[in-house]
């Protein structure tokens, strides 16, 4: 289990708007928690849900986040969570 911390575009708000205004403009910090499924240097994929049933093990609500988007990845301690 992770937490991914990723930077993702931004929309800005529709109108005339200064340069110096625009210039000023910051990425949006997004956060992510599920699974690592996979990762190298060109993607990261996590995924929220795990399933097994019988020799089937599926995954759902993934998510593939360019890796230079990537600010940080904490690793959970998902044992001790259960025992709180």
């Amino acid at each position: 289990m992770v937490l991914v911390s990723w930077y993702d575009a931004k929309d800005g708000d529709t109108g005339w708007h200064s340069l110096e205004d625009i210039k000023k403009e910051r990425l949006a910090l997004c956060h992510s928690m599920g699974w690592m499924v996979y990762k190298d240097k060109e993607k990261t994929i996590i995924m929220a849900d795990y399933s097994e049933f019988d020799d089937e093990k599926d995954g759902g609500r993934h998510i593939i986040i360019p890796s230079g988007w990537v600010k940080s990845i904490a690793f959970l301690d998902i044992h001790r969570m259960e025992r709180n």
